[in-house]
């Protein structure tokens, strides 16, 4: 039901007679009647008009992708001599009928009337700036669709943009006219496919980029009003490059496409189709693109010439002749995606062959060559009688489709599939024409949206409950005790001062005597008072507000130096005071679980992580970590959920997509686990990207900054003095061995600024595996380093093979890791890390000498390995045990300056006291007191330097703790007592 509303004005200065018709589907609904009304009046038509909506005439799909089309007629004035009347065309507007298909049963719009060029409604836009408009109201007894019927059918909207790089040998100026025809097909029902055909292609010379936004046109052909082909609010923006899909996406293309886009010819479509599917549909939708992921668009440029006498065609038809025929292989999975409701892709153009059509997307015919046989249904514009002219051509390619399935499921005689002989006999000639489109790399920009996903999503909201019912959160603060309760608690306070200090116990009888006994339980009160307050806000006391000695971070740091020296127990300690410390921080949680994964005491690992997510249920690292031992315990769903949840919380993060996606690839889930890894990609692509333009930016200040140093230097240091700052070697040697390393820092630092970044190279997966092997989740790491092995866009062989010798030395499987060092060595010899690992893996065998070797290869080398603080402690071990002590003192002195520990300080002490320097030996031994005072071997040190310097209550206090501290090092005990009889003192049993 239509009822319209609108100011119009005619040929007449006055008033003007007019009327309104009213199409849908090629079809006249009705004319309104004609009213003359002043030009300053709004025209009330008051005009009604149905049509009914029906599987044969009118159907959902035209309900969909047609608008109801409004045109304004006037009537002009009958001249003499004249029968009948003559109309003009006023103007045109369109009404939208998507909401029915949404459930709505009435809706009102006032939609533009687009003036005619040349039409009075045109002139008076001009003068006046003023645009007609028309009130229209649509009404429908009952919803078109049930709720069943709604909840499972979806809108799917085809986007035809721009083709670009087209060939060019084509030319706007060309005769006869060029049609450029894009065509692609579509499932509406389970038995039903629909042709959407994109007719109206216009050819551009190049020059300038197409304007953003621009309006999105419906598929209807030439208007009789320019403008009134447009969608109102639909409108193709720009578009970030990193968003689309298909071809045409690396880096490497973009200035090819920013060329193209600008100065070359493209044909410009700028058309959306949209279709109504059935709930069989979107399922027959949702199969092919699982069985085939390519779809075929194809693409022609058409010539109309009119037939010859003698031809065959039809009357008032032309014929349509097919050139440059060409076909777009789009990839449909990523609608496939959970939660996807539109893909943006770029694809390139590819001659059009029937072999490669039925090899990638199992088609038999060409959609183009079928519709060239109805040329109506190609012609612009026609374009509305399309439809009635492909009723038949769509039943007809359903059954070759079907026939097409059935004959390429039916083994011959032989047991082969009859389809490989009919892909051998479909080579056609060479498509010369075609081949253009590759020769000129031609590419097309569309995209396809759905209004319903086609695979739903679990929201946010509904993960971060099933978290919350998985780990439960950490329950609030008990609550503080009210005023009647703490005076309870006073009470009983008061009564013990008065029994213990007053000495009272029994009730007084004498009322003096009682208020005697209260004036001093006040004062004492009153004084006990001002001595808590003078303490507790005194500034010179120690107690108040007293920090821990150690901090969190250096607590964690002894705790990973006792994992390297595999004393667990130490580890386990400082972890625990690192908790007692700072219990609600789940950082704290997660690397206690992570050193319980090295364990292998996986059930205390997943306590932990729990733990800290009960603290914070946004935790990273812990949801990533129980997703890992819920899939290793084979909690599937439990892991999907921890997973897919990280990936919700931060979606920027690589490691949980790549993880995510690592899991459904190990559950079969083939789409999910595609859409992961794309995702995870993106976002590397984006911080490596960000960190490119970061060093460049730096870069380029630091050449800047020395540039306007080396002027300053210039003209600041005099001519004459040139040879004074040859240098002064004497002076360079008496620099102190003990500055040495701060300088070699500095001057590595200023290499590693001047090595390019492009030697560094990683993948989501190696990404990946670090993590996991930071948290010794080896058999996840595993999996993610087979991915990076099969990975077509692997990095480095390097990394690989020394992530891989890393899972296994944590193994224990040392000719494995051998082998794969041996690789990663041939890839890149220079790498510190690999030197470092082959250091580590001696050492863990027992061969001490070719470790120190491969340590001394990796301290001396221009770049620093990612965790020096491990080859500083084996280094200097290696020293200590030859008595080389002249070259661990330096080595440990750098481990104290970079990464001091208790043990690096007993090191460098050590160090010293057998070099008989005593007071710096003294003065080590007392910083590793500091850290620790329950290393027995530091206070074992301690009592030989005071044995030594002859303080006698000091070395017997020393020894006493060292016995106390359970010393076990038989060789130190034994030096202590030959000490201790030498001297005579130290022993309390002497």
């Amino acid at each position: 039901m239509y009822y319209y509303d609108v100011t119009v004005r005619g040929s007449r200065t006055d008033s003007c007679l007019s009327f309104v018709r009213v199409e849908f589907n090629g079809c006249v609904l009705g004319d309104s009647q004609k009213l003359d009304v002043p030009v300053d009046k709004d025209v009330v038509y008051n005009f009604t008009c149905s049509f009914e909506c029906s599987e044969v005439a009118h159907t959902l799909d035209d309900v969909a992708h047609k608008p109801v089309i409004l045109t304004v007629f006037e009537i002009l004035p009958k001249e003499k001599k004249q029968k009948e009347e003559k109309t003009t065309v006023l103007g045109q507007a369109v009404v939208d009928l998507l909401p029915l298909l949404r459930g709505q049963c009435s809706f009102s719009s006032t939609v533009l009337l687009h003036a005619v060029p040349g039409s009075p409604a045109d002139v008076a836009v001009h003068e006046d700036g003023v645009k007609s408009t028309l009130d229209v109201t649509v009404h429908v007894p009952e919803p078109l669709l049930s709720d069943a019927q709604r909840s499972d059918s979806n809108v799917l909207m085809v986007t035809v943009e721009t083709a670009y790089s087209v060939p060019d040998v084509w030319n706007p100026a060309s005769t006869p006219p060029s049609h450029y025809i894009a065509a692609l097909q579509m499932p509406v029902s389970a038995t039903k496919e629909q042709v959407l055909l994109f007719s109206n292609g216009v050819l551009k010379m190049g020059g300038e980029k197409e304007p953003v936004p621009r309006p999105k046109k419906w598929p209807l052909g030439s208007l009789l009003a320019p403008g009134a082909e447009v969608i109102q609010g639909l409108y193709i923006d720009a578009e970030p490059t990193d968003t689309d899909h298909g071809d045409l996406t690396d880096i490497e293309d973009k200035d090819f496409r920013a060329d193209a886009e600008c100065n070359q010819k493209r044909v410009s479509w700028d058309t959306a189709h949209r279709c109504f599917i059935d709930a069989g549909g979107v399922a027959c939708l949702s199969r092919r693109i699982a069985e085939c992921r390519l779809w075929p668009v194809e693409i022609m440029k058409a010539i109309q010439t009119a037939p010859t006498k003698g031809g065959k065609t039809r009357q008032g038809e032309d014929e349509v002749q097919i050139s440059f025929h060409g076909v777009v292989y789009m990839d449909l999975v990523p609608l496939l995606y959970p939660g996807v409701q539109r893909i943006h892709g770029v694809y390139r153009i590819y001659p059009f062959y029937e072999s490669d059509l039925l090899n990638k997307t199992q088609r038999t015919y060409s959609v183009l060559k079928e519709l060239s046989r109805t040329p109506a249904a190609l012609s612009r514009n026609r374009a509305n009688s399309s439809v009635n002219s492909l009723k038949a051509f769509q039943s007809k390619t359903m059954e070759n489709q079907r026939g097409n399935n059935d004959v390429s499921k039916k083994p011959d005689s032989q047991g082969k599939c009859a389809q490989t002989d009919s892909v051998s006999g479909l080579e056609p000639q060479v498509n010369t024409e075609g081949q253009m489109y590759a020769d000129s790399r031609s590419y097309i920009i569309i995209e396809i949206a759905v209004e319903k996903p086609l695979a739903p999503k679990r929201p946010p909201e509904e993960l971060a409950k099933r978290v919350m019912e998985l780990v439960p959160p950490r329950p609030p603060l008990p609550r503080r005790p009210a005023g009647a309760e703490r005076c309870n608690d006073m009470r009983y306070s008061v009564v013990r001062i008065v029994r213990e200090k007053m000495l009272r116990t029994e009730a007084f009888s004498d009322p003096e005597q009682l208020q005697a006994f209260l004036s001093q339980l006040y004062v004492f009160l009153v004084d006990e008072m001002h001595a808590a307050l003078n303490k507790t806000l005194s500034v010179d006391s120690q107690d108040a507000h007293q920090e821990p000695v150690l901090s969190c971070a250096q607590l964690k740091h002894f705790a990973r130096e006792a994992e390297l020296n595999t004393d667990y127990q130490l580890a386990a300690q400082y972890y625990q005071e690192c908790l007692i410390q700072e219990r609600s921080e789940p950082s704290h949680w997660c690397d206690y679980g992570a050193f319980h994964m090295l364990t292998a005491d996986h059930l205390k690992a997943e306590e932990c992580f729990q733990q800290a997510l009960s603290i914070q249920q946004t935790h990273i690292p812990s949801l990533l970590m129980c997703g890992v031992l819920s899939e290793m315990n084979g909690r599937y769903e439990d892991a999907e959920t921890f997973f897919e949840r990280a990936t919700c919380v931060e979606p920027n993060n690589v490691v949980a997509w790549a993880l995510f996606g690592i899991f459904c690839q190990t559950q079969e889930k083939c789409i999910e686990a595609e859409m992961a890894f794309r995702e995870a990609n993106k976002q590397l692509n984006a911080v490596l990207l960000n960190e490119s333009a970061s060093r460049a930016e730096i870069t380029s200040d630091t050449q800047s900054g020395q540039k306007k140093d080396q002027k300053d230097e210039s003209s600041e240091t005099p001519a004459g003095n040139t040879e004074e700052t040859g240098g002064n070697t004497d002076e360079a040697d008496a620099v102190h061995e003990e500055d040495r390393p701060q300088n070699d820092q500095e001057s590595k630092q200023e290499v590693q600024q001047q090595i390019p970044p492009t030697s560094v190279q990683t993948t989501i997966y190696m990404e990946t595996v670090w993590f996991l092997l930071q948290n010794y989740a080896l058999q996840m790491a595993q999996r993610a380093l087979a991915l990076e092995l099969l990975s077509p866009d692997r990095g480095t062989i390097s990394s690989y093979h020394l992530a891989l010798a890393k899972l296994h030395l944590l193994r224990g499987e040392h000719n494995s890791a051998e082998a794969s060092l041996k690789e990663a060595l041939t890839d890149n010899f220079q790498n510190p890390d690999i030197w470092a690992l082959w250091g580590h893996l001696h050492y863990e065998k027992g061969d001490y000498s070719q470790a120190q070797s491969c340590y001394e290869r990796t301290l001396d080398s221009v770049l620093d390995a990612s965790d020096t603080h491990s080859i500083y402690l084996r280094l200097g071990s290696i020293y200590l045990q030859k008595g080389e002590y002249e070259k661990a003192r330096p080595v440990f002195l750098r481990a104290c300056k970079r990464s001091p520990s208790c043990l690096t300080w007993l090191r460098l002490g050590i160090a010293c006291y057998r070099l008989e320097e005593l007071t710096e030996a003294e003065e080590a031994l007392t910083e590793a007191n500091a850290l620790n005072n329950r290393n027995p071997e530091v206070w074992g040190y301690l009592s030989l330097v005071c044995l030594r310097t002859g303080r006698k209550l000091e070395a017997e206090q020393s020894y006493k703790y060292a016995l106390k501290m359970n010393l076990q090092e038989e060789s130190l005990l034994e030096e202590i007592h030959e000490l201790q009889s030498r001297v005579g003192f130290g022993n309390p049993s002497f």
